[in-house]
């Protein structure tokens, strides 16, 4: 693998989520993009990747990195940001297509000392369901946003100076998850910022099984991910918590179409969805709490 060391460029890490047929429409968007040289672009994949051989025929000019075995996302993420050479390093997912001068708009905003910088999610007409599972998601950054500093930014849609990752190794030296490297870097008072002119368009479909289960990995994951920095005392607080998440998620989403003043419709029709995917969030949020004040009593931290 590359070392952090040699940097040049912008480099484009790309998480297999959505499945083989949404990888093409993410790859020609970034090889169409306007104003700037041609990213450095690294897919990595697991054995879960069939036809490895045909896409590189498609797409010489990506670096597909085959890896044993099946693994997480966030262990994707990691292989991908080993790999990159760029000064500037950006994840997204293959379900995200990016706006024709995206890679320009993220290197220009780097030009200023952001450590992170985020953008936008917005989405075109689709299924109720994908729009329920859209609005749980993004509905935070669908535009409008406001440009300025942000606590929360998506791994659809962010970017990171190298010098920044390098101090964070340790974090991410397995695993990428980007709300510890995001609260971290915040932590240590350094700028993450979100802007409205760095767009992806967000395009997935789902069978309502495969999203129940894809809420209760995400909420799991959420849990375990917060409390690895919580003392064990704190955390039945959060399992508490989760007894009112539902309502709490669906306010914040309804907040966001309000505020925004898009897809009132669609969040209307989508409401019952919605109320099912939050429920399931929080449940799996919930065993996560549990679980890790279980071994937090056992390990006494």
């Amino acid at each position: 693998m590359h070392t952090m060391s040699a940097a040049s460029g912008l480099s484009v890490v790309i998480v297999m989520l959505g499945g083989r047929s949404y990888l093409p429409r993410c790859l020609d968007a970034l090889q169409q993009q306007v104003g700037v040289a041609r990213p450095e672009i690294i897919v990595p994949c697991d054995q879960s990747v069939a036809d490895l051989a045909q896409l590189r025929h498609h797409y010489p000019e990506v670096q597909f990195l085959p890896v044993e075995g099946r693994r997480t996302y966030a262990e994707l993420r990691a292989i991908g940001f080993h790999q990159a050479r760029g000064a500037i390093i950006a994840l997204t997912e293959d379900h995200c297509s990016p706006d024709p001068d995206w890679c320009q708009q993220v290197l220009k905003l780097h030009e200023a000392p952001h450590a992170a910088v985020g953008g936008a999610v917005d989405k075109g007409p689709d299924g109720i369901l994908n729009w329920a599972i859209y609005l749980c998601d993004f509905s935070r950054y669908m535009n409008p946003v406001a440009e300025g500093s942000s606590a929360y930014l998506t791994d659809c849609n962010v970017s990171y100076k190298r010098r920044t990752l390098e101090p964070l190794a340790p974090l991410w030296a397995k695993e990428f998850h980007e709300t510890t490297i995001n609260w971290t870097l915040a932590g240590q008072g350094q700028s993450l910022w979100l802007s409205p002119r760095v767009i992806v368009n967000q395009q997935r479909s789902l069978s309502l099984s495969a999203a129940l289960s894809e809420r209760y990995r995400f909420g799991h994951l959420f849990a375990r991910t917060r409390v690895a920095a919580t003392p064990w005392m704190k955390r039945p607080l959060y399992a508490v918590g989760t007894l009112v998440l539902p309502l709490v998620l669906m306010a914040r989403v309804a907040r966001n179409v309000l505020v925004k003043r898009r897809a009132r419709n669609r969040f209307l029709a989508a409401l019952p969805a919605i109320a099912l995917l939050v429920t399931v969030w929080a449940l799996g949020e919930l065993v996560g709490y549990l679980q890790g004040t279980l071994r937090g009593r056992k390990a006494g931290v």
